[in-house]
């Protein structure tokens, strides 16, 4: 539960701003998150969760350093925490981030990359998660990706 307690408190963590004044991305341990809008569907089940839900996007999880980087996981997937701009803050989108699903962190190696498709509504969003530079998710910091536009 310790790697769940700090990934909910560092989810207000700070970003700086860019000349549109929306948060940039925040990459953490040399590891960069991306979304692709719309994104190309890569293991199939690609079609729309509703009409509110509907674009689907490419997550990319790249390891850019020199060592193994460690995710927060929600069983076998990465635990990924959604945010949405509203009046200038990031605010989470749905009920608190919780596991029901025994987990141990997903390893990035040094160079590799992860990727998903996920379904989002129209707002301005991004995606974060967990990560660490160990397996004990000792230090954890929340990494988040660009600010992407649903329509």
């Amino acid at each position: 539960m310790k790697g769940s307690t700090l990934l909910c408190a560092l989810i207000v963590g700070c970003a700086g701003s860019n000349d549109m004044g929306i948060l940039d991305a925040v990459p953490v341990h040399d590891v960069a998150i991306t979304v692709d809008v719309p994104g190309v569907c890569i293991l199939g089940g690609c079609d729309p969760v509703s009409a509110e839900v509907h674009t689907l996007t490419l997550i990319r999880i790249r390891n850019l350093g020199p060592a193994t980087a460690f995710l927060h996981a929600c069983g076998t997937q990465p635990a990924f925490v959604e945010q949405q701009l509203v009046r200038g803050a990031w605010e989470n989108v749905g009920p608190a981030a919780s596991c029901a699903f025994p987990s141990t962190p997903i390893p990035v190696a040094a160079g590799d990359s992860l990727r998903f498709n996920a379904f989002y509504a129209s707002g301005t969003r991004r995606i974060g998660i967990g990560i660490a530079d160990n397996p004990s998710l000792s230090g954890e910091e929340f990494g988040a990706s660009p600010a992407f536009v649903i329509r």
